[in-house]
């Protein structure tokens, strides 16, 4: 039988382990005690910026910044509604509310190196460079002496202070399936480092979360940490989110950069900046070329191609309808990287990121509108789709702009370059978009059989459709 402790969220908490079985039950809760890294150093302002307190449930667990709205912290702190505090201090600071999952194949024991959580936040942080997983050929690095960073807010000894965030140099001790033994020389986690990360670094500069801290032998110091490998739960971390969290690979590893391989955090122990302007100044790397070419390795020159699949052109509704619109987008070059509307000649304000592009429950007033599609990619370079027009409670009129039908924008269905668009993203409105032209409302003005498209929205119609849109909440990329 070995005694352990499991690193659990209340940080006072112990249990016996055998092969057969463990217990680690919130009913076990005592009141947190000294919560800092065993042996380490207190963080300075804005140091390790990516390790997180997570807190909840009268407990403190520690997470890692993995994506801009992803933070991964282990199964035995709870899921649920969360709060992830950015500070030195797991008591104050700048925070965002999240929600948290935990793998459903967790059993309390991290004999199979499962005790994996992850939690979304409820509006990515985008203003500190973020942590990506070790993944792909960077797994290779895992071995015996590999160095590593520990940071967290776990018990850090007699003369620990509770809820600080100290950090260590330390190493990777050995490996066994998907777990490692991380520690020694004095440094060690301990009660609330649990879903800390242990950090690689990159040899651009750039850091690597490899783990989430689990469990341990009971005393801290001069102790190894258990750790469950953080790759293996990668892919059913991005399936259940539908967040991607490795923008370097694909999910069998294969590399793979999107736009979004690239800025990773290359600072350390020393911080930049305050958490007033969320650590300005924070250090970021280039594009990563960690196992292959960077993804702006070649020029992208060639513009996306940008389709509404639905409705269909010429679609006649009901009034009342609330109609979902999708849209088709790709670029053969750095990828796409947003998705917009305008509807009756009106630029809307919600943006997608992440396909399948869909705007769902979309409310039109009685009327006819004119709905275009716009794509942009990465280099800046915008499209728009066809132009679809649909009917609410009234007839599609066989030639809705009373124009030429081609009118300067592409009638193939797949997209073409805005006209004189700068690549800046800000000339893509519709009001000139390839030919889309005003035309006159019906005489009644009553919209029921004329025209309601570009440039005549119906009376008591929203100019902006997309303020009121219902549509659910979509996870972002970048």
């Amino acid at each position: 039988m070995i005694v352990a402790r499991i690193l659990v969220p209340t940080l006072a908490v112990f249990a016996v382990v055998t092969p057969a079985a463990a217990t680690a039950s919130p009913g076990l809760a005592v009141p947190p005690t000294a919560p800092q890294v065993t042996g380490g150093m207190e963080v300075t302002a804005c140091g390790w910026p990516d390790t997180v307190a997570v807190t909840g449930g009268g407990g403190l667990c520690t997470g890692s910044l993995v994506h801009p709205q992803v933070v991964v912290s282990a199964a035995h702190c709870g899921d649920g509604d969360k709060t992830i505090r950015f500070n030195e201090d797991s008591n104050s600071g700048l925070s965002r509310q999240a929600q948290c999952t935990v793998n459903p194949e967790y059993s309390g024991t991290n004999e199979q190196g499962s005790d994996w959580a992850f939690c979304v936040l409820d509006e990515p942080v985008t203003e500190i460079p973020f942590t990506p997983p070790l993944y792909g050929c960077e797994l290779d690095m895992i071995d015996a002496g590999l160095p590593v960073v520990i940071a967290g807010f776990g018990d850090g000894g007699p003369d620990g202070s509770a809820g600080t965030k100290r950090w260590g140099m330390t190493e990777v001790v050995s490996t066994f399936g998907n777990t490692a033994n991380i520690g020694g020389a004095g440094i060690s986690t301990c009660q609330g480092d649990s879903g800390g990360s242990a950090f690689v670094a990159m040899e651009d500069g750039t850091w690597r979360a490899l783990s989430m801290t689990s469990t341990g032998l009971i005393g801290c110091e001069g102790t190894t940490g258990v750790h469950a490998l953080m790759h293996p739960a990668i892919p059913w971390i991005e399936e259940t989110s539908g967040i991607d969290i490795t923008p370097c690979h694909d999910v069998d590893g294969t590399w793979n950069p999107t736009p979004n391989c690239d800025g990773f955090f290359a600072g350390g122990a020393e911080g930049f900046g305050t958490w007033e302007d969320w650590c300005a100044g924070t250090p970021r790397g280039e594009p990563s070329t960690s196992c292959g070419p960077a993804f702006d390795a070649e020029d992208d020159t060639d513009p996306p191609t940008v389709t509404i699949t639905s409705p269909a052109d010429g679609d006649e509704l009901p009034t009342g309808a609330l109609v979902t619109i999708t849209i088709d987008a790709v670029d053969p070059g750095w990828g796409v990287r947003e998705v917009w509307l305008s509807i009756g000649g009106d630029e809307q304000p919600v943006r997608d990121a992440v396909p399948p592009y869909v705007f769902a429950d979309v409310p039109f007033p009685d009327g006819v509108y004119e709905i275009v599609a716009y794509a942009e990619d990465w280099a800046g370079l915008v499209a728009m789709s066809t132009p679809v027009t649909i009917g609410v409670n009234a007839e599609v009129p066989d030639d809705p702009t009373g124009a030429d039908s081609s009118g300067g924008a592409d009638t193939s269905g797949s997209g073409t370059a805005v006209p004189g668009d700068t690549g800046d993203g800000e000339g893509s409105s519709a009001g000139d978009g390839g030919g889309s032209t005003g035309v006159p409302a019906s005489d009644d003005g009553s919209g029921s059989s004329g025209c309601g498209c570009t440039g005549a929205t119906p009376a008591g119609a929203l100019p902006l459709l997309l303020v009121a849109l219902g549509r659910r909440r979509r996870a972002i990329r970048s």
